[in-house]
C-alpha cells in the first residue's frame, strides 16, 4: 500500500494538509482534514513533500524608512 495510517498527506484539490486515519480499502482511505473526516480516493491525496519543495518561500520585504531617502537637488536658477 502507497499510505499507512498516521502519513501526512496534501488533498489535490484544495491543497490542504491532513492526515491518513483509516484504509478503507484497495482504493479508498478515510483522511483528516482540519478535525473533519472524510473518505477520499488515494488518488486524490499526495504525500505533502513535493509541495513543501516546489512551493516558493515568501521573501520579506525591506522596510523604506523617510531618513533613508535621498533628498532631491533644488532646480538650478
Amino acid at each position: 500500500m502507497k499510505y499507512e495510517i498516521g502519513d501526512k498527506i496534501v488533498v489535490l484539490l484544495t491543497n490542504e494538509e491532513g492526515k491518513v486515519i483509516d484504509i478503507m480499502n484497495e482504493k479508498m482511505v478515510m483522511i483528516e482534514v482540519k478535525g473533519v473526516r472524510f473518505p477520499a480516493y488515494m488518488d486524490q491525496i499526495d504525500f505533502p513533500y513535493f509541495k513543501m519543495f516546489t512551493e516558493k518561500k515568501p521573501v520579506p520585504k525591506k522596510k523604506i524608512y523617510v531618513e533613508d531617502i535621498r533628498r532631491e537637488k533644488g532646480m538650478p536658477k
